[in-house]
């Protein structure tokens, strides 16, 4: 942007993203963060500003720094409506699209969305429940697979929830290698997952994708 007098006066980038997702232990910014910062401010052109967690989750939006351009992603406990409403209030140019986010709510509308814009997805099928442990006509379980709308998945085969805030994922093996259940989770210290060798049954007390 030049002003008068061949003085450039620098684009601002807002990064409105919650801090665990960008930051790394001691570091102020993840690896892959701090190289999409590093490689912007190396135009010499732009100028980033940090919101952070304080800013995005109590302060008013009329308050948030202003900037030319957004970078803006939710993650578990983001205020992605108040990011929209910010969005329109001083509209920026957004690096990426906010509305689309709420499909990430959702791994069902993610896969269907995929399917949509012809993005190959692995062969799945969907067990939804209105209430807890639910009986369901079309589910099947035995000791090696699930069948679903007569759709069978021989173990091993994967469990996630379609909840897309929660990170549950489980992978149950078949009894040819043990049985078991492993459990993977957001990582915790030096571990993300867990080997459970007496789990064999898959969860019921939700809604999952296999």
């Amino acid at each position: 942007m030049e002003l008068e007098g061949n003085v450039t006066e620098k684009i601002t980038i807002g990064v409105c993203v919650m801090e665990k997702k960008v930051k790394c232990g001691s570091e102020v910014f993840s690896a892959p963060m701090g190289q999409i910062l590093d490689r912007l401010q190396a135009f010499g052109e732009f100028e980033i500003i940090y919101f952070g967690d304080k800013v995005i989750l109590e302060d008013p939006i009329e308050s948030w720094p202003i900037c030319d351009c957004l970078i803006a992603f939710y993650s578990s406990g983001y205020p992605l409506e108040k990011a929209e409403a910010y969005a329109v209030l001083r509209r920026p140019f957004l690096v990426n699209e906010l509305e689309q986010q709420h499909l990430l709510h959702d791994r069902r509308k993610v896969y269907e969305r995929l399917e949509l814009y012809g993005i190959p997805v692995p062969r799945y099928a969907l067990v939804n429940r209105a209430v807890p442990y639910q009986e369901l006509d079309y589910f099947v379980e035995e000791e090696d697979f699930v069948e679903v709308h007569g759709n069978r998945f021989w173990k091993p085969f994967v469990e996630k929830p379609v909840d897309g805030d929660n990170h549950s994922i489980m992978i149950y093996y078949p009894s040819s290698a043990g049985g078991g259940m492993k459990e993977l989770f957001r990582k915790v210290g030096n571990r993300s997952s867990e080997f459970h060798p007496e789990v064999r049954r898959v969860r019921r007390e939700g809604s999952y994708i296999y």
